[in-house]
């Protein structure tokens, strides 16, 4: 077998998936075929022998390797990360851009392997003298060691093509691989097939000369450089070689099916020590998530966000049809789907399953973390389906019932989401002061009633779910003094979206306040009361915390 082993003396992979904008913040993992085909090529060209290895040789090597997709043995843990900057624009801008990376182990490789691949001695020499020229693989800040093999054990690998969609523990990832020979000749050959076809239909031929050069413009004009001879040549083309003559990818290329144990936003030993058990100790309450993107969703905008985290959480555990209604129903456990075993909203009054709350941690306006809150603890399960949560997305704005309230999100709109890990709410307090602890507490998004208004308004509501929610605050619910913030200190409730996207719920309180609840004794958060509090509403922070920015 024959084996291309990569290291990267600087822990980092930088490479742009085929198909991606740069700012997406994605990475190309595994390295695509097409990729590392294409930098033993440019190997070739810029650093090779020339007089000991002939193109012959290049194209002999480049057909043995393009026979079959490769498998690899990528390193365990590696994480995925970004850094922001803004470059310059001339003459006097600047545009942000995001320059996505993968940070491997300390010291570990990517081995990119193909099993029935045999190279004789010359080839095997031609493999070494590139391999040992590639300075980067994908960008060029992404230095690499490459190294060719042909001892190495195939039962190594942990990342393999997927000919079938059975691979369910795994996430399918499709990459970009160039066609083998006889498949690109095979290609090529029904594309002029089709062209002399076309050209034959619309012209009277009358002598093989013309017929011969009329087509040979036919093609110059169709299809330029795009579809070379040989496979090598196909494969050096640049993109703009094929894009100007309307090929959206290129004519050499397919698209392989990969399956992958994810990235990891969090580094493994983080990862570790902020995933408890009941066998190490409690289980963690928190899950915090850092949220990335330009631009971010507005404060205003909570409840759609809260709303969208916990569907990209069920999605997770996937969805079963309901053999009465037909309808798809959520496989996640109670605490995530909040719904009882007949498939109804969970009436647990201790509101026991999770919250969902989007926070505005610098008080920009802009969410820009996300909290899952469940008092009794995220089991395993559930830590193992948030630890996969690496994007959130909103998609183009439907109707609604209630037309009247603008939701202010137009479009599909998309983030990346990164874990900052599991713990309980004063591992956070130093970043979070919806996670802190004291005794006054001001409204971050506004309070609405969950029931009638009574004659003691506020008050007497929030003295009635207080009580509901049991423990500490049943016991303080009598001495909690609730007084409406000032208008003018902090944004009115009118600006923020009040109701659920699919308006089934029933609303008692369409106008809600923004509320400061003076505690007779400290209370740790989170803190979220009332309507749709499990989505991002009625949702309190530390008061101290408030600045003229949230006026």
């Amino acid at each position: 077998m024959f084996a291309l082993v990569f290291r990267f003396p600087a822990d980092r992979y930088h490479a742009t998936p085929w198909g991606r904008h740069v700012n997406e913040a994605d990475v190309a993992w595994p390295p695509e075929p097409w990729r590392i085909m294409r930098a033993l090529i440019a190997s070739y060209w810029r650093k090779a022998d020339r007089k000991s290895w002939s193109e012959d040789d290049l194209e002999s090597l480049v057909s043995e390797l393009a026979a079959c997709p490769p498998v690899y043995r990528l390193p365990e843990g590696p994480v995925h990360a970004h850094t922001r900057h803004y470059m310059p624009v001339p003459p006097r801008k600047t545009t942000l851009v995001f320059d996505a990376f993968v940070h491997l182990p300390k010291g570990e490789s990517i081995v990119v392997a193909w099993p029935t691949v045999s190279l004789d001695q010359h080839l095997l020499g031609l493999a070494s003298d590139l391999a040992d020229g590639i300075g980067y693989l994908g960008r060029a800040e992404s230095w690499t060691e490459c190294v060719a093999t042909d001892d190495w054990d195939a039962d190594e690998a942990n990342c393999e093509p997927v000919l079938d969609n059975l691979a369910v523990d795994y996430d399918l990832v499709s990459v970009i691989a160039p066609r083998s020979a006889e498949e690109y000749a095979a290609e090529r050959k029904r594309l002029f097939g089709e062209l002399e076809a076309e050209v034959g239909d619309n012209l009277q031929w009358k002598q093989p000369k013309t017929n011969l050069a009329a087509l040979e413009k036919a093609k110059r004009k169709r299809f330029g450089p795009a579809l070379p001879e040989r496979l090598s040549d196909a494969l050096s083309l640049d993109t703009g070689d094929y894009r100007k003559f309307g090929w959206s990818t290129p004519p050499a290329s397919k698209m392989v099916s990969y399956r992958r144990i994810d990235l990891s936003p969090v580094a493994k030993r983080a990862y570790r020590s902020a995933h408890l058990t009941s066998a190490n100790g409690p289980a963690p309450t928190i899950a915090r998530f850092l949220l990335a993107g330009r631009p971010r969703p507005r404060i205003e905008n909570a409840i759609r966000v809260g709303e969208t985290l916990r569907l990209a959480a069920l999605a997770k555990f996937g969805w079963a049809d309901d053999p009465v209604t037909g309808r798809k129903i959520p496989r996640a456990p109670r605490l995530v789907s909040g719904r009882d075993d007949s498939g109804l909203p969970s009436r647990d009054t201790t509101h026991s399953h999770a919250f969902w709350i989007p926070e505005d941690a610098d008080l920009d306006g802009e969410i820009d973390h996300l909290i899952v809150y469940a008092s009794g603890g995220l089991d395993e399960r559930v830590q193992h389906a948030l630890d996969r949560l690496n994007r959130l997305w909103i998609p183009e704005r439907r109707g609604r019932s209630d037309a009247s309230e603008d939701d202010g999100i137009e479009g599909r709109k998309e983030w990346r989401l990164a874990l900052e890990g599991f713990g309980k709410p004063e591992d956070f307090a130093s970043t979070s002061r919806m996670l802190g602890c004291g005794t006054d507490w001001c409204s971050v998004t506004p309070f609405l009633a969950s029931g009638h208004l009574k004659r003691g308004g506020y008050q007497s509501e929030m003295l009635r779910l207080l009580k509901l929610r049991g423990g500490l605050f049943a016991a303080m619910a009598e001495a909690v003094k609730v007084e409406k913030l000032p208008a003018g200190t902090i944004q009115s409730p009118g600006h923020f979206t009040r109701s659920r996207s699919r308006g089934r719920e029933r609303r008692n309180d369409s106008s809600g306040a923004m509320l400061r609840l003076t505690f007779p004794d400290r209370v740790e958060g989170p803190l979220a009361l009332g309507y749709a509090c499990h989505f991002g509403l009625g949702a309190f922070r530390l008061c101290d915390a408030l600045t003229s920015s949230q006026k």
